[in-house]
């Protein structure tokens, strides 16, 4: 779960850089590149979470 929340506030932090980049109207391309590779990764993380409790969940039962 941490690294979900580290992933998730780097993401917050990287969009308010993002934002004040579009209304300065510079460049935001190394943010932008940054953004997706920590939207992936949190999508992998948070993938990886689910299989887990799903395992976690099915060998309750057993």
């Amino acid at each position: 779960m941490t690294m979900m929340f580290e992933i998730r506030r780097e993401l917050r932090s990287l969009n308010d850089a993002i934002d004040k980049k579009i209304l300065r109207n510079q460049s935001y391309e190394r943010e932008s590149r940054r953004h997706r590779y920590l939207v992936n990764q949190l999508r992998r993380v948070e993938s990886e979470a689910s299989i887990a409790r799903t395992f976690s969940l099915a060998s309750f039962f057993l």
